[in-house]
């Protein structure tokens, strides 16, 4: 559709693409109409995957056993299928995507506003409850905000807005956004954030909420300064949580939209800063390569789609005059992967009837003129940026190192903190960190493959993540194989020899839930995840949890994660003795050689 727009809009200045007959819009009609399957569900929520030929429910078309997607998988469609409604004049697209946020909004708590990240699609109930602005949730409230700008409709603003008061009540805790319990909203029930937040300040333009964006985006600038990019995960204490970078351009979209309100000069060299590390860092012969490990500068071999829709968009708009363009850039909406859609749409079908959902607060419907702020004078901006610039020096950021301190640790700070709301705020997270929320104590949990086959008998136990989906970790022991294809993102080829069988797969070229899927269905009893980040070590490495695609109830095997020193030590032992056994479990079990000899890799992962 952002395609056949940009034609038409240049065949109707008649001077290109005079041939130029709607064959895009076709195409997109087409494409709708094989999505729509994914919505026939009880609830009206969609399957997070529709096979594109047999539809969802056909025996060929591998899907259609899922129970659950994610809130913005759910909550993402209403901008393109709304435009795609209005260009073609056939309301079933828009209505469908309407039904599911619907569903949404109704499924929220009502006491508050929140919701989950992870939803049943036929029932409703809420799967993963967690609330936050980042992965799992981010577009649904993009496009809350952008669907009453695109399509007029009030009942879309009045949803964002009692959404955002929630935000901002809750999980915004300037210049952090940290995930809290829907229902307990009050604790924050984990200290790292994800990049994909990195969007809000953007959408809080939008929103006309400038102050709060200017703090986070400068938090996030500080980081990114930090480690040359933004890691995918990064602590509140601004230290690398998932090391890896694949060319997010959430913060250039945020950085865009500052500089457009308040043409601050200041976030040209922010769009200057992002350009070089671009460069420097991640240019490599045939395109920009994604980062594995944003401390050691490693690639991936891969350059996701969103890194030329989006972040080279939005940095050309960055420093391109608006002169220069060929269109009115405020005549259309970005989606959110930065295909424009032209305002023009709400005016194509009539809006629905008012719907009062929610009572509003005075200025609800008015956004602060940036000119009035900032009349060619950008130092009100500076004075909020500079209140934030000091979070990453020695003293104003509680330090990494604690994690490895008892509670009972004593924690001095500098005399010139202690009076500073930056030494509040520093302390408030230090105290967080020494006696964290129920539930988190320190991050994740380890977990312990033992290898108990001779000659090890148990006496070598290697430190491996957690995943958040797949069935417990088995009580039995069982013998290892590695699978084939090694990444396991094909359908394996060993199935014999996985058949009962614990697969060993590496990380890589495919989400963690693929390759459970392709050797559960070989046979597999569980899978050792064995990273692809050369020289990554649960010792200098923080555990993760590895997460699925959105639906994964139907993988039912154990899975544990091991880093790549870890993962070479059992490869090591798999190719000298052929035949090993390993038990996986919430910690070692003690079998009678006693502790004294027992090596553990990773060992202070379970020491704190």
């Amino acid at each position: 559709m952002g395609g056949h727009l940009m034609a038409d809009m240049l065949k109707a200045q008649g001077v290109r693409l005079q041939w130029y007959k709607d064959e895009l819009l076709h195409l997109a009609r087409d494409l709708g109409y094989r999505l729509l399957p994914a919505f026939n569900t009880t609830s009206g929520l969609p399957y997070p995957r529709v096979n594109l030929r047999y539809g969802v429910l056909s025996p060929n078309s591998r899907t259609g056993t899922e129970l659950d997607t994610c809130t913005a998988c759910a909550g993402t469609m209403i901008l393109e299928f709304a435009a795609l409604s209005r260009l073609t004049q056939e309301t079933v697209f828009e209505d469908t995507a309407r039904r599911a946020l619907d569903v949404l909004w109704e499924k929220r708590q009502k006491g508050n506003d929140l919701v989950g990240t992870v939803i049943n699609i036929h029932n409703g109930d809420w799967v993963r409850r967690d609330s936050g602005v980042g992965a799992g949730i981010d577009s649904y409230y993009e496009y809350l905000m952008k669907a009453y700008i695109l399509l007029g409709d009030d009942t879309y603003l009045e949803r964002f807005n009692a959404h955002y008061v929630a935000i901002m009540k809750y999980i915004s805790q300037p210049p952090l956004l940290l995930n809290v319990h829907m229902h307990n909203p009050t604790v924050s029930i984990r200290s790292w954030m994800d990049s994909l937040l990195a969007f809000f300040p953007g959408l809080q333009v939008l929103r006309g909420d400038l102050k709060p964006a200017i703090e986070t985006h400068e938090m996030l600038y500080q980081v990114t300064k930090q480690h040359k990019f933004l890691p995918e995960a990064f602590t509140s204490d601004f230290a690398v949580y998932w090391a890896q970078h694949p060319l997010r351009p959430e913060f250039a979209e945020s950085t865009y939209f500052l500089y457009k309100a308040t043409r601050d000069p200041y976030y040209l060299q922010v769009g200057k800063s992002i350009v070089e590390s671009l460069n420097e860092y991640a240019r490599v012969a045939c395109g920009f390569a994604a980062v594995q490990d944003v401390r050691t500068g490693r690639h991936e071999d891969r350059m996701d789609s969103f890194f030329l829709a989006e972040m080279f968009k939005y940095l050309y708009l960055l420093f391109t005059e608006k002169r220069d363009l060929p269109l009115d850039i405020d005549d259309y909406i970005f989606t959110t992967e930065a295909h424009l859609l032209p305002l023009s749409l709400s005016t194509a079908r009539p809006p629905c009837p008012r719907n009062m959902t929610v009572q509003e607060e005075l200025f609800t419907r008015s956004c602060p003129s940036a000119q009035t702020l900032f009349p060619n004078n950008p130092t009100f901006t500076r004075t909020i940026r500079d209140a934030h610039k000091q979070l990453l020096q020695p003293g104003l950021g509680y330090s990494a190192t604690l994690a490895c301190q008892s509670p009972s640790s004593a924690v001095s700070l500098p005399p010139q903190q202690e009076a500073s709301p930056l030494g509040l705020f520093s302390l408030k997270f230090i105290t967080e960190l020494i006696d964290p929320p129920a539930g988190e104590q320190q991050g994740i949990s380890p977990l312990a493959v033992q290898v108990i086959s001779p000659p090890f008998f148990g006496r070598m136990v290697l430190t491996a993540g957690p995943a958040q989906f797949g069935m417990d970790l088995t009580k039995q022991e069982h013998g290892v194989v590695l699978s084939e294809p090694y990444q396991a993102c094909a359908a394996i080829t060993n199935r014999e020899e996985v058949q009962g069988k614990m697969a060993l797969a590496q990380r890589g070229e495919c989400m963690f839930a693929a390759k459970a899927r392709n050797l559960q269905k070989a046979g597999a009893l569980g899978v050792i995840f064995i990273d692809n980040a050369e020289g990554s070590c649960s010792e200098e490495m923080v555990l993760f949890q590895m997460v699925g695609d959105g639906s994964t109830s139907d993988i039912v095997i154990p899975l544990v994660f091991l880093f790549q020193k870890e993962g070479q030590v059992l490869l090591d032992a798999l190719s000298q003795h052929r035949n090993v056994d390993v038990l996986l479990g919430t910690k070692p079990m003690f079998l009678g050689e006693g502790k004294r000899n027992r090596t553990v890799v990773g060992a202070e992962k379970w020491l704190r």
